[in-house]
């Protein structure tokens, strides 16, 4: 035998004070001892969620780019407190001149944000001024006041009518695209949350941070000119009275069909009007159980259209459908792009079910990122390919994180960014084997670990500034997650994801019920884990501390520099230039060691050995080599 790895070491040279739980703020660990939350994971046995059904008229003005709307909302108070008020977001106040936002904004951009025409609660109207001692209009919600109290186990009433100018300048999220394109979002009055750890949600929406929002029914009618298609969260209720025959003809084929269905091409719109010939139509969606509502319309745009079976016990298919403007690249693929992303987290990783009939992905032509709405995407045209296919995915994703699990994306955004950048991986590698989807989240997290500017990602989102995010929110929860894939096993890791999953599905999962179920599940404490990659400052950093050749044996030394437990990968390179590798998973670390040695018998001289490689996050690699003197 001339090399082999015979034995392994864990050092126990020096062992670091260990501490062996999490910090629970006095506002969460009030939420345990209520019972509606549980340590082991579950919630508890008294857990709550508010929810509401929303009846909604719009209307969309494309040549004035102008939404007028209603509404008829019940507001279901399931919470064991009596509520004094309600809090309604307005969220396209963003863009009124006095609004507080995360970034400056000329003031040709800005408008007059949102006109509040009617605002009754229960019969008691509103009126919305600065003088008014019942309503508070901050930057972006309402705070009304109830003349009547909001007892437990009841419901209110509220009605409001309202307009607002889609902007073509600012496109938070949404707008108005050009040539009769608009992605429309973050767009009606939304009653807030009220929770069982803040009560009333009152953060008031500056740009950066997004969802937190309850889960409930909408019945929403969208009435546009002829020629106007839209498409939106939930299902079509009358495709057959606003869609030319043959196009929902071919709309229903795209439901079941494995390949692309060409729904609209430049072709359709030639050959004359591709919806009926009413002056205005009428567009009915209804979405059941959804944390929020968004559309699209376009008078110009391709659709086209396939479908996956998500769920085979049943048989379940879910519609990828896309819309996007005739010359944008990439999109011409992109039915399929995303019928592939619905199948892998179908049944791959997550490997749950998609959880709704279809995801439209939206092009809106810029060269940025995206943006996840339930059941809808507002994305743009990344050049390169692995882009374009991670684009597509990320954005799905979401439809897992944060809508089907209801996260708290204004205070833990990692909980659902973090998933959305960790599962594109396979489908991205395959797609463009030189791209490396892995490497570049890892290379993304060195750039700013350990930097004085680098958070925690449990530093409230919202106290994030813009530029931090990608760091926090993105590339530092994804690498985690990998290295808790390779901690775990895949197999072992995928189930206790599912375990996740099916406690708190439809439910508002806060970081604590992650940690908690995934220690329960299997059976591992992981304190020691979770508290340096999501609690502490620090960085990752490994370094070959010692190796020593004597009596055919190599024993190398790896020494823990940084706080933030990473896998060890050793590769030996030996003088009759053949290589060998070794890999272990960071629980080498779990016990506080600072030191991991390898025993490894060769009678082959070690020329060189090279610690790492570029799906291990290091911030110093200059200490990750070491090189014989014999050579």
């Amino acid at each position: 035998m001339k090399k082999g790895i015979l034995l392994l070491l864990i050092s126990a040279t020096l062992i670091l004070p260990q501490n062996n739980s999490l910090f629970i703020p006095s506002d969460l660990q009030r939420v345990f001892d209520s019972g509606f939350r549980s340590f082991d994971g579950n919630p508890g046995n008294n857990y709550w969620q508010n929810g509401c059904d929303y009846k909604i008229d719009v209307e969309v003005d494309p040549e004035n780019s102008l939404l007028i709307g209603k509404e008829q909302i019940t507001y279901y108070n399931n919470s064991p407190d009596t509520l004094n008020q309600i809090v309604i977001r307005i969220y396209q106040d963003i863009s009124k001149i006095n609004a507080l936002r995360d970034w400056y904004m000329d003031k040709d951009y800005l408008t007059d944000g949102v006109f509040i025409d009617e605002l009754i609660i229960e019969n008691d109207t509103m009126i919305i001024n600065n003088l008014s001692d019942k309503v508070y209009r901050g930057s972006t919600n309402i705070i009304a006041k109830l003349e009547t109290p909001l007892l437990p186990n009841s419901q209110t009433n509220i009605k409001a009518k309202w307009r607002f100018e889609i902007s073509d300048k600012i496109k938070i999220r949404m707008g108005n695209y050009g040539n009769g394109n608009f992605f429309v979002a973050y767009w009606y009055p939304q009653i807030s949350v009220y929770d069982d750890i803040d009560g009333w949600d009152k953060n008031e929406y500056e740009g950066s941070v997004e969802f937190y929002n309850d889960f409930s029914n909408y019945e929403v009618n969208i009435k546009i000119p002829k020629g106007y298609l839209a498409w939106a969260t939930g299902e079509l209720q009358n495709g057959n009275e606003v869609l030319r025959n043959d196009i929902y003809e071919r709309y229903k084929k795209a439901q079941i069909s494995d390949e692309t269905v060409k729904i609209i091409t430049q072709e359709d719109y030639k050959l004359g009007l591709v919806t009926t010939e009413n002056e205005k139509n009428i567009w009915k969606f209804i979405a059941q159980n959804v944390t929020d509502f968004s559309f699209c319309i376009s008078k110009s745009n391709n659709w086209d259209g396939a479908s996956v079976v998500v769920d085979k016990s049943s048989g379940r298919r879910a519609l990828t459908d896309v819309v996007y403007p005739d010359s944008s690249i990439h999109w011409e693929n992109a039915a399929q792009y995303s019928k592939e992303s619905v199948q892998y987290l179908s049944h791959e990783l997550p490997g749950f079910a998609y959880p709704y009939s279809h995801v439209t992905s939206f092009c809106n032509g810029n060269r940025g990122g995206g943006m996840e709405t339930p059941m809808m995407a507002n994305d743009g045209t990344p050049i390169s390919k692995a882009s374009h296919v991670g684009l597509i995915l990320h954005e799905i994703a979401h439809n897992y994180f944060p809508f089907m699990m209801g996260i708290n994306e204004r205070k833990y955004a990692w909980m659902d960014e973090g998933w959305a950048a960790f599962f594109p991986k396979e489908v991205v590698d395959k797609h463009d084997n030189e791209y490396d989807y892995f490497n570049h989240r890892v290379n993304s997290y060195e750039e700013k670990a350990g930097n004085e500017m680098e958070l925690p990602p449990m530093v409230l989102s919202y106290s994030y500034k813009t530029r931090l995010a990608r760091t926090g929110f993105y590339d530092r929860p994804a690498v985690a997650y990998f290295e808790l894939m390779n901690l775990l096993g895949r197999d072992l890791f995928k189930k206790a994801l599912l375990e996740y999953i099916d406690r708190w599905k439809g439910k508002h999962p806060i970081p604590l019920d992650f940690f908690n179920t995934i220690n329960e599940f299997t059976n591992k404490d992981l304190i020691w884990f979770w508290k340096p990659w999501f609690y502490d400052f620090g960085y990752p950093d490994l370094a070959i501390k010692n190796v020593i050749s004597e009596n055919n044996e190599i024993k190398i030394t790896v020494k823990k520099i940084g706080n933030i437990p990473t896998s060890v990968k050793l590769t030996l390179y030996f003088e009759d230039n053949t290589t060998s590798s070794f890999s272990k998973s960071a629980e080498v670390w779990e016990d506080g060691n600072e030191t991991f040695n390898v025993i490894y018998k060769s009678e082959i001289k070690v020329k060189k050995v090279v610690l790492g490689d570029n799906h291990i996050p290091d911030i110093n690699e200059d200490n990750n080599i070491y090189k014989s003197p014999e050579f």
